[in-house]
Order: C-alpha cells, then structure tokens, then sequence
C-alpha cells in the first residue's frame, strides 16, 4: 500500500539529518550508549561491544554503523515521499536481512534502535525539535524496519522448515491441559498483563475500552482470551505434524480483517505474546521451563506470522479497491 509522505515530512528529516552531519562522533557513541540504556543485553549483537563493559569512542565500526541507520532512514523518508515506498536495493537488503536474522533480530530490537534515534535526533536537533519531526523520522525508519523484516522472513523461509519436536508438542499440550483448569482467572489475568505492558491497547478492545479495570465476569474478555490460548495450542501440533501452521480459511480471514480494522501492528503482538508467556508460567507453576517458554512462543510466532501475512493480503485488497 502505497504511503502518503509529504513534502513537509522529507524536508523535516533532510534538515536534522544536515544538522547531526555536523557531529557525527558524538551522535554516533550517544545512539549506541541509549540503545544499551534501553536494552543492555542488546551488547552482544554488535561486535564492537560485546567485549567492552562500556561503549568505546573512538570505534570505527561504531560510528559506521551509526551513520548507516541514520543515513538509511533519512534515505527512506525520500523514498516515501517519491515512490510511496521504501526500496532498498536488493543486495543491501538480502545482506541486511541475512545478518539480522543471524543476529537473532526480533521485532522488540527494531523498536529499541526506533527509540535511541528518536532521542539522538531530539538532543541533536536542540529547539528545532517537534512532534512532527519525530512523526516523519518514526515513519520513516517502521518503513525501513518493515523491508528488513521482510528480506528476514524470506530468509528464514529459506533456509530451513520448522522442526517442531514432539517434546516441544508436549510441553504445549501438557500445560494447555493445566490452564483448561482454571479458565476465569487465567483469562482474568492474561489482559491485565496486557494491560500492565501496554495501557493503550485498551481501546482495542471492545470489553476493555469504556472500562478503567478489567471487567472480572465479562463472556467476551474470557472467550477472546481462550481463543488465543488455544489456537496457539494447535499451531504448536500443526506445527509437529505438517511443519506450519495452517489456519482455516475462513478464520484466518475474519482474523486478518479484524486485525487490520483494529489497526493492530507488530508490536502488539509482542505484547500479546510476553503477556500469554508469563500467564502460562503463572499457570503452570513448578512445571514451568527454559523449554515449555520457548514452545510456546515458537507457537505463538507462527500463528502471528499467519495472521500477519492476512493482514498484508487484506490490506492489499483494500488499496487495489481503492485504486481501481
């Protein structure tokens, strides 16, 4: 779908990115010092930290890979503004998603590095600064984002099928049959948590958006809740059985078309999933493990991935409607 960038947004990112030109060194070791404050685990995906209890000044490798988020980004938001979209040439891109994705990149990094920018271009750009500014630079680099994670995608899609172990088919199973035990609590507290990670997803729910606390005997707030625990409990034996998940048809589109009408984007579904992990190992107690986590979040993942690429199909029908 074709993006509408204007030529207020371009002209916003070309500035600030000519003002931090001007001191690239210290942007550069400010980028990578917030983006540890943010996530210091994030260390041992860059080469030049991971060794070092503090970020070194006077890396090279640092500073490059510094300017090429900033320049990338700044590339994006021209692209945006002339073609609708962003294009990376496909080798970058193929190099770019072939190194994330063996970096262990997940979707809650890319939000991290959004974050250390957005404040890096906020001091750099000193009173010049505005919601604007940060609403086109933000735009810019989720476009960007999105043409990684999708070059990562196909990587992984190439370079291996989903082998989903029978224990791993256990664990699901095992711990699904202990929440079946105690449904009203469990779905009680799977939208708290939600709710703790993330207050403004209330609106996107219709028993949660004209309430301040989480309604305790609403049918619509325990239906939804079984309904995620569940379908991810079958992607996990899909999964086992056919090494995909494979969503019925017509669900899959009620639930693209849902997502999409909510204005549901990827970070949601990071909030969905670390809510569902820890209301499972609520659940399940002792029973709890390293490998019933991973389990269930590689269940979860593909789910989402099935949802997702609805979303994109749906969203595509609706523009070519439009266009037409």
């Amino acid at each position: 779908m074709a993006v509408f960038f204007t030529q207020k947004q371009e002209a916003l990112v070309k500035e600030s990115w000519e003002l931090m030109k001007l001191n690239i060194p210290d942007l550069s070791l400010q980028f990578f010092t917030t983006i540890l404050e943010i996530a210091p685990a994030a260390k041992g995906m860059f080469s030049f930290l991971k060794d070092s209890d503090v970020v070194p000044q006077n890396n090279p490798k640092l500073k490059a890979h510094a300017v090429k988020v900033f320049k990338m980004t700044c590339e994006a938001a021209i692209q945006l503004r002339e073609k609708g979209e962003v294009v990376v040439a496909e080798t970058t891109l193929k190099y770019l998603g072939s190194v994330h994705l063996k970096k262990g990149v997940v979707d809650p990094h890319f939000e991290v590095v959004k974050e250390a920018l957005l404040r890096t271009i906020k001091d750099a750009v000193g009173k010049k600064w505005s919601e604007e500014m940060l609403g086109a630079w933000a735009e810019a680099y989720d476009h960007l984002a999105a043409a990684i994670k999708a070059e990562m995608k196909e990587e992984m899609a190439q370079v291996h099928n989903v082998v989903f172990t029978e224990k791993q088919e256990a664990l699901v199973k095992e711990s699904w049959e202990l929440m079946k035990l105690n449904i009203p609590d469990l779905s009680l507290q799977f939208f708290t948590t939600i709710l703790e990670i993330a207050p403004a997803a209330k609106g996107m729910f219709s028993f949660l958006k004209d309430s301040d606390v989480v309604p305790q005997n609403n049918p619509k707030l325990k239906a939804h809740a079984v309904k995620v625990f569940k379908m991810t409990c079958e992607a996990a034996i899909q999964l086992r059985e056919k090494g995909e998940v494979v969503v019925a048809e017509t669900t899959l589109k009620n639930l693209g078309s849902v997502h999409v009408k909510k204005g549901v984007v990827d970070a949601h579904f990071e909030v969905v999933k670390e809510a569902l992990l820890r209301t499972i190992k609520d659940a399940v107690g002792k029973k709890w493990s390293q490998e019933m986590a991973v389990a269930w979040a590689e269940a979860y993942d593909h789910l989402a991935a099935a949802i997702k690429a609805e979303m994109k199909e749906e969203v595509a029908q609706v523009s070519n409607g439009h266009s037409n």
